[in-house]
């Protein structure tokens, strides 16, 4: 570690003006002797969400990101030096509360140590990662017990209206403004929802760098995978299956068939694809775990955008937008809430089963059009519902509303823009 280069980054951040920060649904914040994790995707808001932590004193902040040049060969134990550099250059708040953000710290070898030291020192902490790892398996052994994670996805629908400049009030549902929304939701779906490509025009080259990048350097750098050809051709798959059913048995077929794959590479690469937030694999729902385990999954990307370097389809963007707004209820709102399909084997399928400690809470079903496949929709849900003992049942679509009474239930009809805001109606009792 160079010194000199460390008081350069830190006296640049304190001298340049912050970029505007666009405020966030995640929200987060910073606790005395546990280091605060925020995880997601790369180019999902992370470095902003930093930025919302500092405060008007903006010498007790140390922001680092580590993929800048300056900062190159940095590792956990050369945390005490860099902590001397920062007092070097700010002796008078020595004693005072000092905040470390660190930005991309998978970056950093063996950061847990460095975390842990300015931790024991009591300084506040703040990390963010592009690795899912960072949540599952490195938080929880090597931060042992002293980070509390969080994790930031690409923006809501609702965030994606104030990205856009559109204020949202609750009897705006009923006027003019609505056909502006609708409007915007065929943006959203068809571009995704990463911050820079809402605000920036030339959308498709901002989506193609992110999706070499993501593929570049968080699976194939950092998991250190040399068939590229092999990781190219799983993407595709992945890819043209999103919002579709897999097994990973299958995968394994096609990649032995094509490459010679052995099991054991198929199943790596299928991880580090999961550890960068390119995909989420969805499980089935059932009683027993060995059932969902060996049930194929529902493959889900992490952004509809990414779709558009494949078959793009409205229905199945449509099921990956609910999915998202899912998975952000479960990690901003509930972490107690479980997301699966239900079906198959002899069952009837329906896309989204919520439960939470157990207990099913909704029953979801996404489809474009009630008049394409109405029975096999409805009588799908009811099923479900009886044999679950959930009431809460709702079909999502493109543009319609109704209340339905079905079998003794009641199924709630809502087009996608309400559902993604939250404008659904509440469930019974």
């Amino acid at each position: 570690m160079r010194s000199d280069d460390v008081k350069r980054y830190i006296r640049l951040f304190h001298e340049r003006d912050l970029p505007e920060v666009l405020k966030r649904e995640r929200e987060v914040s910073l606790n005395p002797g546990k280091a605060t994790v925020i995880i997601g995707p790369r180019r999902s808001g992370k470095t902003y969400l930093l930025y919302s932590l500092v405060g008007e004193e903006r010498e007790r902040y140390v922001y680092l990101n580590f993929e800048n040049p300056l900062l190159f060969g940095i590792t956990g134990r050369d945390f005490p030096g860099v902590v001397d550099a920062y007092f070097d250059l700010y002796p008078e708040n020595v004693g005072k509360e000092v905040f470390f953000l660190l930005d991309e710290i998978q970056n950093v070898p063996d950061w847990e140590i460095g975390v842990r030291y300015l931790l024991d020192e009591g300084f506040m902490v703040a990390v963010t990662g592009s690795s899912s790892k960072l949540l599952s398996r490195e938080v929880a052994t090597q931060l042992r017990g002293r980070g509390i994670s969080y994790t930031l996805l690409p923006l809501s629908f609702r965030e994606f209206l104030q990205f856009k400049g559109v204020e949202l009030k609750r009897h705006d549902v009923y006027g003019r403004k609505v056909h502006r929304i609708k409007e915007l939701l065929g943006e959203y779906l068809r571009y995704g929802a990463f911050p820079e490509v809402v605000l920036l025009d030339d959308k498709v080259r901002i989506l193609e760098e992110y999706f070499s990048v993501m593929i570049t350097k968080d699976v194939v750098e950092r998991h250190g995978i040399r068939n590229v050809a092999l990781i190219e051709a799983l993407v595709k798959l992945l890819l043209s299956n999103y919002a579709k059913y897999t097994s990973y048995s299958s995968i394994h077929r096609f990649l032995q068939s094509e490459f010679g794959t052995s099991k054991t590479t198929a199943l790596e690469y299928l991880r580090a694809l999961e550890d960068s937030f390119f995909v989420f694999f969805l499980p089935k729902f059932a009683r027993s775990e060995k059932e969902s385990i060996r049930a194929p999954k529902k493959v889900y990307l992490i952004d509809t955008g990414f779709a558009l370097f494949s078959r793009k389809d409205p229905a199945r963007d449509m099921e990956n937008a609910v999915f998202l707004e899912l998975l952000r209820r479960k990690h901003y709102q509930n972490p107690l809430l479980n997301i699966c399909y239900y079906g198959g084997s002899g069952e009837k399928e329906v896309d989204f089963v919520v439960s939470e400690s157990g207990k099913v809470v909704e029953l979801i079903q996404v489809t474009l059009s009630l008049s394409d496949a109405e029975e096999r929709e409805l009588s799908s849900l009811t099923e479900a519902g009886r044999n679950l003992g959930c009431k809460n049942l709702t079909v999502v679509t493109l543009d319609e509303e109704e209340t339905i009474e079905r079998d003794n239930l009641r199924i709630n009809v809502v087009p996608l823009w309400k559902f993604l805001l939250g404008l659904t109606p509440p469930a019974l009792p």
